[in-house]
């Protein structure tokens, strides 16, 4: 069934109208957090300096700023590999497959720095933390193998899936006449658009709608395995003339909406800005009359007597002349009174409200932390600041990373940038031959960090137990310490592939075992001979217990 224009519409109108009441609380908090993206309710064309002139405090804006510094260094680092595409569980141990996915690990890692990804994931993590909700483009380039976009919230409206997951998203944005011809194919055109540009009226901005969404079946058409049956649909509208623009199509959904966290009964995100709201709207009042406070203290009020006018002198060593037989016919200072120091201690706890609601400490750890520190003496440090943050890391990795990491894979395989597959990644699915999607493990310092917490937990253990083992070795029995180091050293992100295999371990503890035999074996038989060669000595009263002794019959 043909998808039409004005049903892809009337669905954008419904899910735009239940991101309205969001529209403005985002702006509210862009004014104090982020105020560069502040046109959310109202687009803005040019510079207006009116809501910085009255933003007094910063705290807020340097807060989610070392927030997304800090996941940008921390999490999704240029410098390192933070992540690794590892062989399906059913296929681990086969060489030849996991060397092939670790050859691609190292081709997306390489694409990905090449491209914009690193400056667009910031941008996410500046809007994740100050609104709550990102979202984040991932296709092919036409200059790169992959170009990223973090598109600016309120111009997007999302739908879920029956897992609470994102899989719905409609776009609106504004495109000259110019472009849209530029772009669309001239057929798709619709004449309305064409008449604009004969009139010479290129620069007319127009609404376009761009919808991203599950294909259901009965859209698909049998047979075909064009971009119109793919498994997700994309749609580009005009809105002015209620004309579809291109229809095409996604092997993987494009888009990555990630929340901090899930709101209860809304797509929607709840964002650090929420708690911190309050106390940035307090430190800017607090900030603005404190200011005011001492810039009376410095420059105080005066009162002057009528009879001194124009004799005052205010001047650095400036010099004033009164009468001495009249003391009260002189300058004084009035209501300057005020307790400064009040209003700094409140500032300061304002202060650091906001900064715990955004993590600063942590990432300052983090920075303030030995490179050489391992992720056990971090995790030491940090487990209490790392189980705070770790709600909202395991949510950006179900929602973000994983998504994005098979979206890239995908494109890179089918632009041929990886090596010739082995047969083993090859499996049949449902529409012939394809390759298997690898698992993904992660390797970011705060993904070693909220590991290393189980080896702060063995450790503690360790310590707790060895006295007792002085006493009774047999309590050693309770653990699996194969299982304890294999994922203790996978916590600390020791390479897979600098630990033996399981079977390869047994081989040797097998072969170990057999020499150790064969070695008391020989040690009996050494003992023997030398025993039944000292049989001519010993008397032969004796004779039996020798004989006895040696185990010779």
């Amino acid at each position: 069934m043909a998808l039409e224009a004005k049903d892809i519409l009337d669905r954008w109108g419904v899910l735009k109208g239940q991101r309205s009441t969001w529209d403005s609380f985002w702006q509210d908090i862009a004014d104090y957090v982020m105020p560069r993206k502040g046109e959310i309710t109202e687009k803005m064309y040019h510079p207006d300096t009116i809501k910085q002139d009255r933003l007094y405090d910063s705290t807020a804006i340097r807060a989610n700023q070392v927030l997304a510094n800090g996941q940008l260094t921390w999490m999704t680092p240029l410098e390192t590999p933070w992540f690794a595409f590892e062989a399906p569980y059913e296929m681990k141990g086969d060489d030849e497959v996991d060397i092939w996915y670790q050859e691609c690990t190292t081709i997306a890692l390489l694409e990905m720095a090449r491209s914009n990804f690193y400056s667009e994931i910031h941008e996410l993590y500046l809007d994740r933390g100050c609104f709550g909700t990102a979202m984040l483009y991932c296709e092919a380039g036409y200059k790169k193998a992959l170009h990223f976009e973090c598109h600016e919230v309120g111009t997007y409206s999302i739908a879920e899936d029956d897992e609470k997951l994102v899989d719905t998203v409609y776009r609106d944005f504004e495109w000259t006449v110019r472009q849209i011809i530029q772009h669309f194919p001239d057929e798709n055109i619709p004449d309305e658009v064409k008449k604009l540009a004969k009139e010479g009226k290129v620069d007319e901005r127009r609404t376009i709608v761009h919808g991203v969404f599950p294909r259901q079946e009965s859209d698909k058409e049998w047979g075909r395995r064009d971009a119109i049956s793919k498994p997700f649909a994309s749609i580009y509208i005009d809105k002015q003339s209620q004309s579809i623009l291109l229809e095409s199509g996604y092997d993987e959904n494009p888009y990555m909406v990630t929340r901090y966290l899930r709101w209860q009964h809304s797509p929607y995100g709840y964002c650090p800005s929420w708690t911190a709201l309050p106390d940035a709207r307090q430190a800017n009042f607090l900030e603005q009359h404190m200011d005011a406070l001492a810039e009376l203290q410095a420059f105080p009020r005066l009162l002057y007597p009528s009879g001194m006018e124009g004799t005052v002198d205010l001047r650095a060593a400036g010099v004033t002349y009164f009468d001495a037989h009249n003391p009260q016919a002189k300058p004084e200072e009035w209501g300057t009174q005020g307790r400064y120091d009040i209003g700094l201690d409140r500032s300061e706890r304002k202060r650091k409200a906001i900064n715990d609601a955004y993590h600063v400490d942590l990432f300052q750890m983090f920075s303030n932390t030995d490179k050489e520190m391992t992720a056990r003496e971090v995790g030491e440090r940090a487990s209490e600041k790392l189980i705070q943050f770790s709600p909202t890391f395991a949510r950006m990795t179900t929602e973000l990373y994983n998504p994005l990491l098979s979206r890239v894979f995908g494109l890179l395989l089918r632009q041929g940038k990886f090596p010739e597959p082995p047969e083993g990644v090859i499996v049949e699915s449902a529409e012939g031959l394809a390759i298997q999607l690898p698992e993904v493990g992660y390797s970011s310092r705060i993904a070693l960090a909220i590991k290393g917490l189980e080896n702060n937990a063995l450790f503690r253990q360790l310590e707790m137990i060895m006295p007792i083992l002085q006493l009774d070795q047999s309590v050693a029995d309770n653990y699996d310490f194969d299982t304890i180091v294999r994922e203790a050293s996978r916590n600390d992100g020791l390479p897979p592939n600098w630990m033996k295999k399981q079977d390869e371990v047994q081989k040797i503890r097998e072969k170990r075992e057999a020499q150790l035999q064969k070695q008391m074996e020989a040690e009996q038989a050494a003992q023997s001979a030398q025993a039944i060669q000292s049989v001519g000595n010993v008397p032969p009263e004796n004779l039996a217990n020798v004989m006895n002794m040696a185990g010779v019959g």
